[in-house]
């Protein structure tokens, strides 16, 4: 009698110790796959959160700053982005959409404004000089 008898590798590796080396591979691919998804998305949310979290605090000039400059152009000031989000002031926010595709960042969810009503927020921000900056915004 061998080591090798087929009896013997079938209770070496039975079922159970079949499905527990899947189990742990499917654990190891959701990790990294957490991380990959953690690693490209993140500083985007990062992004849309510091400019929804500077108009939820009324501080417009930060809020302006975290604009791409095309989108600065079309506002044409601090004063034009007050004008408007004037009545868009959230006070909590979740992102049910994110995604980034061709280096275009996009996030999208419901809010709640500061006057109680709900609605919903898109974002879509570009790189510029290596920092996710927004490049449109659409409030409802």
């Amino acid at each position: 009698m061998t080591d090798l008898q087929p009896d013997a590798l079938r209770r070496r590796f039975g079922a159970r110790n079949i499905i527990l080396i899947v189990l742990a591979g499917l654990a190891i691919f959701g990790v990294a796959l957490f991380f990959i998804l953690k690693s490209a998305l993140g500083p985007v949310i990062d992004a849309g959160d510091a400019f929804m979290g500077a108009l939820r605090d009324r501080n417009d000039s930060q809020a302006y700053a975290t604009a791409a400059p095309d989108l600065q152009q079309r506002l044409g000031s601090v004063g034009g982005l007050t004008v408007t989000v004037d009545n868009y002031r959230p006070s909590q926010w979740s992102w049910s959409t994110r995604s980034v595709r061709n280096g275009i960042g996009d996030l999208s969810g419901s809010v709640t404004w500061q006057g109680g009503n709900r609605g919903t927020a898109e974002l879509r921000l570009g790189k510029v000089d290596g920092t996710w900056r927004v490049t449109a915004f659409r409030f409802n």
